[in-house]
């Protein structure tokens, strides 16, 4: 007598490892082509606006350096502020 596989239990195993196949299959195969086409259409769009792309980073650049000099000078005025301050309250103390 030889015992029948397909009723001990090995039916759920054997199905979910085909079915688990067949979906990571497909999914490979769709992800992988949905990841080519969006990619290429997103290259496309910033290599026909780069000109666009190249001059708003040049102005954030240049946003940012001003910006960058406003912190410096407002730092140096503070800087020279507490100093005063502290010379103050030394020829008090003196």
């Amino acid at each position: 007598l030889v015992p029948a596989l397909f009723t001990f239990g090995l039916s759920i195993p054997i199905g979910a490892v085909i079915g688990g196949s067949a979906g990571l299959v497909a999914g490979t195969a769709l992800g992988g082509s949905a990841g080519l086409v969006g990619g290429g259409a997103v290259g496309y769009g910033a290599y026909a606006k780069r000109d666009q792309i190249r001059g708003v980073a040049a102005q954030t650049m240049a946003k940012v350096h001003d910006s960058a000099d406003f912190v410096k000078g407002r730092a140096t005025t503070s800087v020279d502020y507490v100093r005063e301050k502290a010379c103050v309250v030394r020829a008090r103390l003196v």
